[in-house]
């Protein structure tokens, strides 16, 4: 019940701060209105608060494209046919009347040349609409046969020639001229025959280029699309308009174009728009948080403190993002996160939170690399589950990412001398101070939350906590016990992937819980004297099971992150213990009674619920078993904790852990590794006498 409330609350905060996430969005993104129209006066300078496209400017040059497209001309099949035909039928025509005047000329009759010239060019207008000059029929009817064969046949070729090409009424003279000085070439016996050659050729020969509508159209088409795909744009902060100038059609689409002119209908658009860019990322980041293992580390306090960590640089960039489009203020966000969830999760849902925050860069490229680059890096540091790196470095190495990654992004996109300068500037600025700024409040963090960062871990290792110092005086064999788990825990976490300072801080808590009894534990007993002789099973066990729930007390007393308060509630997890449960049912078997319930002997706690905890339940076993049975041999070792381990699995200890058998397996040799270095013999000094 308590869970499902849990889960309610943090729903309720999730749609909230997703509302206010849209809000602060809308309100940066949204741009300032106007109350103009075509012919009003516009009484400032108004410039382009981001690049655009200018749709009207694009129209213009799109229909300006299409309406200069030349007309299509195709070369004709049937007209190129016609004129090979044409060529052809007018030797035929011409054979005919030198065969006539032949036969005339047998039977005695010379007919005048005037009345075969003109019936010649009568026939000539019937047929082609045109006549041939009296010195071309002249050479026609008296040349030679050889020559009249040669003509013909050239005649036929060349049109055939011609007829091949797309030929415009404006080109066929000038192509016809250049054929008939190519043949005066090859023939120059018959070159005084070129002229009447040429006049036949302009006779017969029709341009075969016409007019193809579709094609046309299709090209002009393809012209008009062509400039809408590459459509003019205008760089932000181009001034649009000047104080004073008359509001022009091409003017007022610009205003339209970036939604500057003033109307409820625009920001019902905008609002709708964001909140669905906005709505779609939370969703991808719900999914992700859902289907993570940080899910097991929100408890309220915890969702209270991301969701501050989050609402932060979106809230700054409403401000920042008009100074430069390289502000990373989002690494105040991946060092909170990468710290206390880790380094993917630091990855993740900063990316995430950069993608809300881009609509306020008005979608900037040069924000969206600088940032990613910056994010990895980031969390990469903050979130090492090894510790060794320190605050110096984990500003420092980020910002020189940072600072190179914008470079490179200035250099391959030309930026001018001044913006290169001023965005590295502003780039190495924000960085650093973003993640100086997450530093300095993450002790406000932990006194509000109760979560764990690498600082209060170190802090909470040293000697000196009242807690520790408590465990040294008052219970010096479970300190010793928690020393060594703690070294165990460190190496099996180191050797598996997990937190391994947790592991280790956490160890030398888990067993603070003896505090309020510790005589009753064998560890810190001494000259033989063993109170349980002197209580009943019923109540030693009592006794021994209720140090987690003391434990968990006194860290709560004592302000102890919550990771560590729990892994104090599940070193136990609902085990029993044997010694006594046997002892009890020897006992219940003596005196002949029903054997007891197992459930009144096991401890009270959870079965853990991360790698960290089970880890430690691991240790806290292997440690005290393999002390009370004295082993020192590692091929004893081994099958020893082989044996504790399977029993902790056939209890069903490890279901909601998170551990693999492969992590397992990884665990047991480095615990041997352990064992191996504690209990290497060492050089026997000779006596002092």
């Amino acid at each position: 019940m308590n869970n499902k409330w849990l889960r309610i609350q943090q729903i309720v905060v999730y749609v909230l701060m997703t509302a206010i996430a849209t809000m602060i969005v809308f309100y940066g993104y949204r741009p300032v209105s106007y109350d103009l129209s075509v012919g009003s006066i516009c009484n400032t300078d108004i410039y382009a608060p981001r690049s655009f496209t200018d749709s009207y400017q694009t129209e213009y040059e799109a229909v300006l494209a299409k309406n200069s497209v030349k007309a299509v001309f195709v070369r004709s099949e049937n007209i190129s046919n016609q004129s090979v035909e044409n060529t052809k039928s007018f030797f035929t025509l011409i054979a005919q009347e030198r065969a006539a005047r032949d036969a005339e000329s047998a039977e005695g009759k010379t007919p005048s040349f005037n009345s075969v010239s003109n019936g010649i060019n009568k026939k000539l207008e019937n047929t082609y609409n045109n006549t041939l000059s009296s010195t071309c029929i002249h050479d026609l009817m008296f040349m030679s046969s050889s020559a009249f064969s040669l003509i013909s046949d050239k005649a036929a070729s060349i049109t055939e020639i011609i007829m091949m090409d797309n030929v415009s009424s404006d080109a066929i003279s000038s192509i016809i001229a250049t054929q008939v000085r190519a043949f005066e070439e090859s023939y120059p016996d018959y070159a005084n025959f070129s002229g009447t050659l040429e006049e036949i050729l302009n006779l017969t020969i029709t341009p075969n280029s016409v007019f193809d509508q579709e094609a046309t159209n299709e090209a002009a088409d393809n012209a008009y699309l062509t400039a809408l795909n590459n459509p003019a744009t205008v760089e932000r902060g181009t001034k649009i308009i000047s104080s004073g100038e008359v509001i022009t059609e091409h003017m007022y689409q610009s205003l339209v174009d970036l939604e500057l002119v003033r109307s409820d209908a625009f920001d019902i658009v905008i609002l709708a728009r964001i909140t669905g860019y906005v709505v779609l990322v939370m969703i991808i980041v719900a999914a992700y948080v859902l289907n993570s293992h940080i899910v097991k580390y929100f408890d309220m306090k915890m969702t209270y403190t991301m969701v501050i960590s989050f609402i932060i640089p979106i809230l700054a960039s409403l401000y920042l993002s008009d100074l430069s489009t390289s502000s990373l203020i989002v690494l105040f966000f991946t060092t909170i996160s990468a710290t206390y969830l880790g380094v993917s999760s630091g990855i993740i849902l900063s990316v995430a939170t950069s993608l809300i925050m881009w609509p306020l860069y008005n979608f900037d490229n040069r924000f969206i690399y600088i940032s990613v680059i910056g994010i990895v890096i980031t969390s990469i540091i903050a979130g090492r589950q090894n510790r060794r790196s320190n605050s110096a470095s984990l500003i420092i190495i980020p910002m020189l990412a940072c600072i190179i990654a914008c470079a490179g992004y200035d250099f391959v996109m030309g930026s001018s001398g001044k913006e290169f300068i001023d965005s590295l500037v502003f780039t190495g600025i924000t960085s650093s101070f973003s993640i100086i700024i997450a530093i300095g409040l993450m002790p406000i963090y932990e006194l509000f939350s109760n979560a764990v960062s690498p600082v209060r871990l170190i802090e909470l290792s040293q000697p000196g906590h009242p807690l520790l110092k408590r465990l040294f005086m008052e219970a010096s064999g479970t300190h010793s016990h928690s020393m060594m788990v703690a070294n165990l825990a460190d190496s099996a976490a180191e050797a598996i992937g997990a937190d391994a300072l947790l592991c280790k801080v956490a160890s030398y808590y888990h067993d603070i819980g003896k505090l309020e009894n510790p005589l009753y534990f064998t560890e810190n007993q001494s000259d033989g004297y063993n109170p349980h002789n002197e209580l009943t099973t019923e109540e030693s066990v009592a006794i021994i099971t209720s140090h987690p729930i003391h434990g968990v007390q006194l860290a709560r007393k004592h302000h102890l992150p919550e990771a560590i308060v729990k892994i104090i509630d599940e070193h136990h997890g609902t085990t029993v213990p044997g010694y006594f449960y046997t002892k009890a049912v020897n006992q219940a078997k003596e005196q002949g009674l029903p054997e007891p319930d197992v459930a009144d002997f096991s401890y009270k706690g959870h079965i853990p619920t991360t790698r960290e905890s089970a880890i430690i339940m691991i240790a806290d076993t292997c440690e005290a078993a393999v002390r009370s049975a004295k082993l020192t041999k590692t091929e004893d070792i081994e099958p020893f904790i082989r044996k504790l381990i399977k029993a902790k699995i056939e209890a069903d200890q490890f279901n909601d852990s998170g551990l693999s058998f492969a992590d397992i397996e990884k665990i047991i040799r480095a615990f041997l590794h352990v064992y191996a270095g504690a209990n290497h013999e060492r050089i026997k000094y000779p006596d002092a006498n």
